[in-house]
């Protein structure tokens, strides 16, 4: 029984190890393809935006730290708490950028993430608050920017990123359109088998991100074919 138990370890312990060394080639892959959208800049970055960058390789970090706990201390397959993770990732956003934005959440409790989607699911949402944080105000207005995640009817689980800004095709986002964040965000999204929505009105931009239910597996290749995303614009 002791035998069996330490292969049960052993063999856990070896799934981990290879969650983790997944998770740490894809942030090297994120972090060496923002270096390759810097040097494509035709301006010097602006404070927010270097903070924010910064932060967002922080917070992939953390992610990836919070997965090794997860994953070695026990043999759990239940998944990472969306939430949680979620709200981690606000919260060093948020650290370091303007006091002038007010962050809503609500999470559901019952949005459970698999552990080989926890740091794509993390890249794509700090792309979207990102982007939402640099262009998704008005002039003289205070940032709001609103996030939830939930469960739709067929048991997907939908994370929705609001922002009260002047919408798609306005000055700054209409230049994001085909910008790396944009691509790396439906190619990550293909990757784990969800679709990305952006819905746009003269009250703001709403970008919701469904993840599958169940049954699609996990590609690490950022090359995969994209035919799997839905990237809508309306209004």
């Amino acid at each position: 029984m002791r035998k069996f138990r330490n292969k049960a370890r052993s063999t856990g312990s070896l799934k981990a190890d290879h969650r983790i060394a997944n998770h740490l080639a894809m942030l090297s892959s994120y972090v060496r393809l923002k270096g390759i959208g810097l040097k494509r800049q035709d301006s010097p970055l602006e404070f927010m935006e270097v903070s924010l960058l910064l932060n967002a390789i922080s917070a992939h970090i953390q992610a990836v730290s919070d997965l090794q706990r997860i994953l070695t201390g026990s043999g759990s397959e239940d998944g990472v708490q969306l939430g949680d993770l979620l709200d981690k990732i606000c919260t060093t956003l948020r650290s370091g950028i303007a006091d002038d934005v007010i962050f809503t959440e609500t999470y559901a409790p019952d949005c459970a993430l698999k552990f080989d989607h926890v740091l794509p699911v993390a890249q794509i949402f700090t792309e979207i608050v990102t982007n939402a944080l640099k262009y998704g105000h008005r002039a003289g207005a205070v940032r709001r920017i609103g996030i939830a995640c939930r469960k739709n009817i067929s048991d997907s689980i939908l994370i929705m990123v609001s922002d009260n800004g002047p919408g798609l095709g306005s000055t700054g986002t209409s230049q994001t359109a085909n910008g790396l964040g944009t691509r790396l965000v439906k190619a990550l999204s293909a990757q784990i088998g969800s679709s990305i929505d952006y819905s746009s009105s003269e009250i703001g931009v709403t970008a919701t991100l469904t993840l599958a239910s169940a049954g699609f597996v996990f590609d690490q290749t950022l090359n995969e074919d994209e035919s799997h995303t839905s990237f809508s614009r309306n209004g």
